[in-house]
């Protein structure tokens, strides 16, 4: 008997397409011997559809059979016919512990971390916060949720400094995120983070590396070795994660043995501070002048596209893109019983 697995993608976030392509990697390379894959697209105004593989690949997500909008009943409804979820669902609505939180309500198994765990990675203040209250470094930041111009621009300037980073507090993919030089800007570059978010946060810059890691585990932790982004442009953002294409990386970067097992400490400590399971990306810098590892944020569904980091990672410990996949469906299951 296959195991029937329900992939849910799509979503109501600003990464509704990065979702797209991540699904569909995962129903290109998944073990078709052993797992039958149902399809359900939440579109844009959070209505589910149950969608055929042909239209899935033509990209022709929305179908007659709507289940109206993603609720607990619905899942009820669907129960029998699915025996694991996997949520594929970047940012809000997905990685933030809403949709987790209707599985667990309705008693269904699903891959990755539970709502609480979700919510708390999602948002980049409390994350770092419950990260430093381990001993572990992030960078210095301040979080606002009041969009006041002079008294964002006094604090900043007072504890702080230029140049810095301006993000929404609980997004991904780089989006709504801007590097700032100076005072000039950053009226722009926090509404626009406001736009996306009701709080944002604020961290100052450091000439440092970005170096990713890869965790997979529920009790038992298979932490990979580590890789670095590169970045064409100051950082590493969206257009250039998704259009663009131009940013290199380092899988794995040779880093000196002592550092190296440093990072692959902090990335282990970080996920156990937030409690998760399943699987998350550990996203680290090392300052270029000091050697000193910040950690700085951990995605629970990081991208899962064949080019994406995570499975990059995974590879290197011996997991290729299928047994990938069937690995965290086993550690779904493993965590739900």
């Amino acid at each position: 008997m296959k195991i029937k697995l329900g992939i849910f993608f799509g979503g109501k976030s600003a990464e509704h397409d990065v979702s797209i392509v991540s699904a569909k990697a995962i129903v290109k390379n998944i073990d078709r011997e052993n797992y039958g894959i149902t399809l359900f697209y939440i579109s844009r105004q959070g209505f589910i559809y149950l969608v055929n593989e042909n239209d899935f690949n033509e990209n022709n997500f929305i179908k007659n059979h709507k289940l109206s909008f993603l609720s607990w009943e619905n899942l009820i409804s669907i129960k029998d016919k699915i025996d694991i979820y996997f949520p594929v669902l970047h940012g809000p609505y997905g990685e933030d512990g809403k949709i987790q939180a209707l599985f667990e309500m309705a008693g269904v198994p699903f891959v990755g971390a539970d709502s609480f765990s979700s919510a708390l990675a999602m948002d980049k203040v409390v994350s770092k916060i419950l990260f430093e209250r381990k001993g572990l470094k992030t960078v210095d930041f301040l979080y606002f949720t009041d969009n006041n111009s002079e008294h964002i621009k006094e604090l900043v300037e007072k504890k702080l400094g230029y140049p810095i980073f301006v993000k929404p507090a609980s997004l991904g993919s780089s989006v709504g995120i801007t590097k700032v030089y100076n005072e000039e800007k950053l009226d722009r570059s926090v509404n626009l983070a406001f736009k996306y978010d009701k709080k944002i946060i604020i961290e100052k810059s450091h000439n440092v590396r970005e170096i990713e890691i890869a965790v997979m585990g529920n009790e038992e932790l298979i932490v990979s070795k580590p890789g670095e982004v590169i970045p064409f442009k100051d950082f590493y953002d969206y257009e250039d994660k998704y259009e663009l294409g131009k940013t290199k990386f380092n899988i794995p970067v040779k880093l000196d043995s002592n550092l190296e097992k440093k990072v692959r400490t902090i990335a282990r400590k970080g996920f156990r501070a937030l409690g998760l399971r399943g699987f998350s990306r550990v996203d680290l810098f090392i300052d270029k002048d000091t050697n000193e590892v910040y950690i700085n944020e951990i995605n629970t569904i990081p991208g899962f596209t064949e080019i994406s980091m995570f499975p990059k990672l995974m590879a290197l410990e011996g997991y290729d893109f299928s047994l990938l996949i069937s690995k965290l469906i086993e550690l779904g299951f493993e965590a739900n019983k």
